[in-house]
């Protein structure tokens, strides 16, 4: 009879999954104005870097919350990301193209004297 008794051990934390890169375009969410974290995400748009698929990611369909990251998921099955919520509050917009015809800029006006 064994009478040690047995502290159990956590269970082994299962690293984040990265199979996959995604480039963010767009994300809609609600954030704390303090702290910026975020409290709800509604939505993500991402282009997949694998088959350049670009979609619109939701709650459930397109990615998952955990308690430590968003796991994005191609939903051309290439593969998932994790990305975590100082990740998600750091991002900013990509830079908007320049219009192909865009105006030249005005000459500064004569200064009068």
């Amino acid at each position: 009879m064994n009478l040690h008794t047995s502290i159990p051990h956590p269970l082994p934390r299962r690293p984040l999954p990265d199979t996959c890169q995604f480039e963010l375009l767009d994300l809609n969410a609600l954030q704390d104005p303090c702290s910026g974290r975020i409290v709800h995400l509604y939505s993500m748009v991402a282009r997949c870097q694998s088959c350049e698929t670009v979609f619109k990611a939701e709650e459930g369909q397109g990615f998952v919350s955990t308690s430590v990251a968003r796991v994005l998921r191609c939903p051309a099955g290439c593969g998932e990301q994790a990305l975590r919520g100082a990740a998600l509050r750091q991002w900013t917009p990509p830079a908007s193209p320049a219009p192909l015809h865009s105006a030249s800029p005005l000459p500064p006006a004569p200064v009068a004297a």
